[in-house]
């Protein structure tokens, strides 16, 4: 398993409240992306992310069985406690939140677990499978067919999103599992790439780098698209290929 990630802030916030971690060697990843006022987005997809990897840190041997699912669910569960907890005991930190992505790849299994709209994608053979569902509003709007895909991209309320880890002291998250065969290529992201860049143009990007040994020139490439195309928001990727 090899991974890259790279976040930068880009062009117009003030500071970045993305955050990532991975273990390649447990085929492990999580990002996340946060939101508040101050710095109180940072702490939320920190607390997170350090949450998510204790947990499936501390339960590796689970990783590998049929409890996968249920320990990424469990990992989501504690941050959501976390985000909350803390949210709930300072006032600056009053309804932070994040949207969280998290993923591990093993036994030939990519199974992913998120909450909000940082999203998940297989790239094989040359398709781009988003295997990720937003919890945003606008993507309600597309599910009822009150607006096409294209007419999502440019809603100026597409970064509402209807679930966030901490907001509220439960929360949903939706699990999605797929095949892993080798070659495959897994991308976790945050909006400020998607907001950006659409899927033919990800796909595409994808197709000139699937070749490579190495990821970073891949995660390098996504990122700087998106700040060429405007970087209106923190851009953050991990890239895992089998």
């Amino acid at each position: 398993m090899r991974i890259a990630a790279r976040s930068d802030q880009g062009k117009v916030r003030y500071n970045n409240e993305d955050c990532l971690a991975f273990d390649a060697r447990l085929g492990i990843a999580v990002l996340a992306d946060g939101m508040g006022g101050l710095n109180a987005g940072e702490v939320a997809s920190a607390t997170a992310v350090e949450a998510v990897m204790q947990h499936l840190v501390e339960n590796t041997e689970r990783l590998g069985q049929d409890e996968a699912g249920a320990t990424l669910r469990e990992a989501l569960e504690l941050a959501n406690r976390r985000v909350y907890a803390l949210s709930d005991s300072r006032r600056e930190f009053n309804g932070m939140g994040t949207t969280v992505v998290v993923a591990v790849v093993n036994d030939g299994r990519f199974i992913a677990a998120h909450i909000g709209d940082s999203r998940a994608y297989r790239f094989r053979d040359g398709e781009l499978a988003r295997l990720t569902s937003d919890h945003s509003l606008v993507q309600q709007l597309v599910a009822q067919g009150i607006l096409s895909a294209a007419e999502a991209r440019r809603a100026p309320n597409r970064n509402i999103v209807t679930r966030a880890v901490g907001i509220e002291i439960d929360v949903e998250c939706d699990l999605t599992e797929v095949d892993a065969v080798v070659g495959d290529l897994f991308l976790l992201c945050s909006d400020g790439l998607t907001d950006m860049l659409d899927d033919p143009v990800i796909a595409t990007l994808c197709a000139e780098w699937i070749a490579d040994d190495e990821l970073a020139p891949l995660v390098d490439t996504l990122v700087d698209a998106a700040l060429a195309a405007g970087g209106f928001d923190n851009v953050s990727v991990v890239a895992l290929k089998t």
